[in-house]
């Protein structure tokens, strides 16, 4: 058996300019960190020869061709495990929450199947899987964080993705974030959510650069600088990924010290990301009303935890 573990992420500042649709055309860049909330895949051999694939649900077919969840069909058809295979997942937190979880799933499956790839590999290949062949909406900063991990600069253009990692105070980065579950689970997988999403490519371009900004203040160690530019690039994106409800979260949260806020992921319901100063963090989450998940950001990429 083999068993991987795989990073969730949040995304500072760039979200959009990750889409094909944008930097085919012009670069795109994005400011993203791994968290201590994973996905596990454990993948083991089955003696029947059949496929089993047990996540929220269970399918069981003769060969990976038949299975219904498309990123582990086409997964096992890229690797040549068409039969005789068991996958098992399990994760932190929920899908549909803004976390990157599908990307990660489809990482760490692609770990358990290639263990001798390259952290490049499996990104290239979850990209492959979910934007290619599966026909996603979706950028490419989640594959990439997943299969790196760390605090990353991703640059996006027709030529390829880029990882460069941001030499900063994680320790201190993860203090000052505040992740707090709105209790809302997206409707709908974060392509169908983006499908719908029709974003001005100045405001995009924008975001891209305010994501340079932003990993320059990131290194120099300036965190309430690095909020404020957060909220600046909420500001863009408000206007296509939030409501009332996450409006009125984002105010008093700031009205009560946060330096910024955003929403996480695609839109519709998941968890809020804060930079604020620790001191605050109660306070905040308290007005609220909502649930804090304490994380550590830049933790290790995908990784074989067993054997």
């Amino acid at each position: 058996m083999i068993l991987t573990r795989t990073p969730l992420r949040i995304s500072f500042v760039g979200g959009g300019s990750d889409r094909s649709s944008f930097f085919r055309e012009e670069p795109g860049a994005c400011v993203a960190a791994a968290i201590d909330k994973y996905v596990y895949v454990a993948l083991n051999d089955k003696y029947d020869g059949s496929v089993r694939a047990a996540y929220t649900r269970t399918e069981n077919v003769a060969h990976a061709r038949e299975l219904q969840h498309e990123l582990i069909r086409e997964a096992l058809i890229i690797n040549g495990r068409l039969q005789g295979v068991e996958i098992h997942s399990i994760a932190d937190i929920p899908g549909g929450t803004g976390l990157g979880s599908s990307s990660a799933f489809t990482v760490g499956l692609l770990h358990a199947l290639a263990p001798q790839g390259t952290a490049a590999d499996r990104a290239d290949w979850a990209c492959e899987i979910e934007i290619g062949r599966c026909g996603k909406p979706i950028g490419k900063q989640d594959q990439y964080t997943a299969a790196y991990g760390g605090i990353n600069r991703l640059g996006f253009s027709a030529a390829g993705v880029t990882v460069a990692p941001v030499a900063c105070d994680a320790d201190a980065l993860s203090a000052h974030c505040l992740l707090l579950d709105t209790g809302r689970a997206r409707q709908g997988d974060a392509g169908a959510v983006l499908a719908g999403q029709r974003q001005d490519r100045d405001d995009v371009r924008e975001l891209a650069r305010l994501a340079d900004t932003f990993a320059a203040e990131l290194a120099a160690g300036d965190l309430a600088r690095c909020g404020a530019i957060m909220q600046t690039a909420w500001l863009i994106k408000r206007a296509f990924c939030s409501d009332a409800t996450i409006d009125r979260y984002v105010q008093i949260a700031t009205a009560l010290g946060a330096w910024g806020g955003k929403l996480c992921g695609a839109g519709g319901g998941g968890f809020l990301l804060f930079l604020a100063p620790p001191a605050q963090h109660a306070v905040i989450a308290g007005a609220l009303g909502l649930r804090r998940v304490p994380i550590r950001v830049g933790v290790e990429g995908s990784a074989v935890v067993y054997p």
